[in-house]
C-alpha cells in the first residue's frame, strides 16, 4: 500500500510541471548569438561544441535565455551532391518532483515527460515549416563509449523557398545527465542520402554533459 502511495505521489507532482524546465530558463526576446573562435562550453551542462565535427564546420551558436540553460550550435557540411546542415541543441529536460518514489516510478515518469517533450518539439516544427509532412517517427539508442541512450526520432518533409523538396530529421533524447535534453536537428535535400554524415556527426560529437 505505501508502495502504491509513493507512485501516486510521484505522478501528481509531476503532471503540473509537463514542459517545466527543471531550471526554468528567461527566455530573451530573440536568440543571441555567441561570438567563440575555438570550442564553446556550455557553462550550465558541461556540453562542448568544437568549432569542426568531422567535416562539419561550426557557423552559429546561440544562446535563447538570460542565464545560458538553453543553447544550441548549427553547422554546416558541403559536399559535390549536397549540403547537410545541421544543430545540436542542449536545454533542461521537463522537472520530475520525487519524494522517496521507487525507481520504476520515477522511470515511468520520465517516458511519459519525454513523450510529452517529443509531441511539442513536432508540432512547433509542423507550424514553422508549410505544408510540412510527418514521415514516420520511432525510437532510437546511441551508443556513447559504454553507455546506450535511448530517444526518439521523427522524419519531415517540406519545400524551401527554392521549392526543393527537404528531408528533415529530429533525434531527441532527454534526461542526459540526469537533467540535460539533446536535441539533434539535420536538414538535406531529398535527393542527396546524407544518412552517414548524419550518423557520422551524433557520434562524434563529444558528449561532455555532466553525468553523462
Amino acid at each position: 500500500m505505501f508502495k502504491k502511495l509513493k507512485y501516486v505521489l510521484v505522478m501528481l507532482t509531476s503532471l503540473p510541471l509537463l514542459g517545466c524546465p527543471t531550471m526554468q530558463p528567461k527566455y530573451l526576446l530573440k536568440p543571441e548569438i555567441i561570438k567563440a573562435e575555438g570550442s564553446y562550453a556550455h557553462t550550465a551542462s558541461g556540453m562542448t561544441f568544437p568549432l569542426r565535427i568531422g567535416n562539419f564546420q561550426r557557423v552559429t551558436v546561440l544562446r535563447y535565455d538570460v542565464e545560458g540553460l538553453d543553447m544550441s550550435a548549427e553547422y554546416y557540411l558541403f559536399t559535390l551532391s549536397g549540403a547537410v546542415d545541421a544543430t545540436v541543441y542542449v536545454y533542461p529536460s521537463p522537472a520530475i518532483v520525487s519524494i522517496c518514489s521507487p525507481p520504476e516510478a520515477v522511470e515511468l515518469a520520465r517516458d511519459r515527460l519525454s513523450q510529452t517533450e517529443f509531441e511539442a518539439v513536432k508540432q512547433v516544427i509542423l507550424r514553422c515549416r508549410d505544408a510540412a509532412k510527418l514521415i514516420q517517427e520511432g525510437e532510437v539508442s546511441l551508443l556513447r563509449g559504454r553507455v546506450v541512450y535511448s530517444g526518439k526520432m521523427a522524419t519531415f518533409e517540406f519545400e524551401n523557398a527554392f521549392a526543393q523538396t527537404l528531408k528533415s530529421y529530429l533525434y531527441l533524447f532527454c534526461y542526459v545527465g540526469g537533467k540535460w535534453t539533446v536535441k539533434f536537428r539535420f536538414t538535406y535535400p531529398k535527393n542527396f542520402d546524407g544518412s552517414k554524415e548524419m550518423e557520422g556527426f551524433m557520434q562524434n560529437l563529444p558528449w561532455t554533459l555532466t553525468g553523462s
